[in-house]
């Protein structure tokens, strides 16, 4: 979420929200719309002493479980186990709203754009020291029946939502190629091979990056965890760690993943190895979904501010694809041709 100023169309409020924000101190009178990403919930910072952010979104997707429960369901259980969630103070379940923390405006996308680069580099080791925390100690508990959208990454998942999503979205619908996900079938089955070894599951956030990492009196602080759920370690710090937006250089990569593998072997037997190799194939999925929806939020949600990080996105996608050479020969022709095409 980018806390920014954004126009929107007011919002009836109800009698129930505006008891529940008088009593927390706060009013609605002057309530700040703030932008968001790709979401299609609504914030607003609501004035008071301290301040609220007001979390709208009356027709949350899911069924028995929506957005909103999970919302409130995964933050009321990382927040127990030590995650420095946003507190939530009320949520109106029937009419889909929740009162929150407001945890300020500044991200570490933010922070990493301006400030030099040793401080970059604590706030990313003080974001892999949650990480770790997050997935080991956010797992004991957790109830896959809390997931409104699917309760862990598996195999069809990452087919589905990281290699189609990848075709349909961007490579079909934004790059305009007519190349399907037959086309590229062998190379996704090596890629999921790889990806899904037989392990153990962690807690996964599923978007680890630096825009839903919040700061806020000298810390870190995680936001947009209601798609967490069940899944590999290597996931999440392949998220930070290719994040577009703040497009990190290979070696600020490799020695940030180091620290994460120093911190895990510190709580948990680990074979480095065996993990940087599941680790190389997750990135490479995160990198497809990361175009997936780049290409989705431009083309179909008009939100063309995401096309400006596209370049950063297929460069990373081509780095990743030189490290194995020959091993998906579709998939790299394909890269090959959309980076000569005149958008690409």
């Amino acid at each position: 979420m980018n806390l920014k100023p954004a126009p929107m169309a007011p919002v009836p409020w109800s009698p129930r929200l505006e008891a529940a924000v008088r009593e927390r101190g706060a009013t609605l009178a002057g309530a700040q719309p703030l932008a968001g990403d790709g979401s299609d919930r609504r914030f607003f910072r609501l004035p008071g002493s301290p301040t609220l952010v007001l979390l709208y979104h009356p027709y949350a997707p899911g069924e028995e479980i929506t957005e909103n429960d999970s919302y409130y369901l995964i933050g009321r259980h990382l927040r127990g186990r030590g995650t420095p969630v946003p507190e939530i103070h009320h949520f109106c379940r029937e009419e889909g709203w929740m009162l929150l923390e407001d945890l300020g405006d500044v991200n570490l996308e933010a922070a990493a754009r301006r400030l030099p680069e040793p401080q970059v580099r604590r706030w990313y080791r003080q974001a892999l020291e949650i990480l770790v925390r997050q997935q080991l100690d956010g797992a004991p508990g957790f109830d896959p029946a809390w997931c409104f959208d699917t309760p862990v990454v598996d195999r069809p998942f990452l087919l589905e939502r990281e290699c189609g999503y990848f075709v349909r979205a961007f490579v079909q619908a934004y790059q305009g190629l007519k190349v399907t996900v037959e086309d590229l079938a062998p190379d996704f089955e090596r890629l999921l091979a790889g990806a899904l070894p037989p392990g153990e599951n962690y807690f996964l956030h599923r978007d680890f990056q630096s825009r839903n990492l919040m700061i806020k009196d000298g810390r870190l602080r995680v936001i947009d965890f209601q798609g967490g759920r069940l899944g590999p370690l290597g996931y999440d710090p392949a998220a930070l760690l290719i994040d577009p937006y703040v497009n990190l250089n290979p070696a600020w990569q490799e020695e940030l993943l180091d620290y994460y593998l120093d911190l895990l072997a510190a709580r948990m037997a680990l074979n480095r190895e065996s993990f940087r190799e599941q680790y190389f194939y997750l990135a490479l999925c995160r990198n497809l979904q990361i175009l997936g929806a780049f290409g989705f939020l431009t083309k179909v949600k008009g939100k063309d501010y995401f096309a400006r990080y596209i370049p950063g996105a297929l460069r990373s996608l081509e780095r990743l694809l030189a490290e194995r050479p020959g091993e998906f020969p579709q998939l790299e022709q394909t890269v090959s041709v959309i980076l000569k095409s005149p958008g690409g």
